[in-house]
């Protein structure tokens, strides 16, 4: 399994028992499109970010917090 570089966003998504798809509806994207961007391959737009913030009532701080990658 791969690195999960906002791994926050996950565990909200877990929290919430909300799937890859489900998140995928909100924010107007593919469930692997979300995929790739919780793993950090492809960059989270400003709508997104304000539609998962207001949605998980969470700040930008708490919810898109980069995980600490190991050297």
């Amino acid at each position: 399994m791969r690195k999960l570089k906002y791994p926050e966003v996950a565990g909200e998504m877990a929290k919430h028992g909300e799937t890859l798809k489900d998140v995928g509806k909100l924010i107007g994207v593919t469930y692997s499109s979300v995929s790739r961007k919780i793993s950090g391959e492809n960059p989270w737009t400003i709508g997104e970010i304000e539609i998962l913030c207001k949605h998980y009532n969470k700040n930008y701080y708490e919810l898109f917090k980069k995980a600490e990658e190991k050297e």
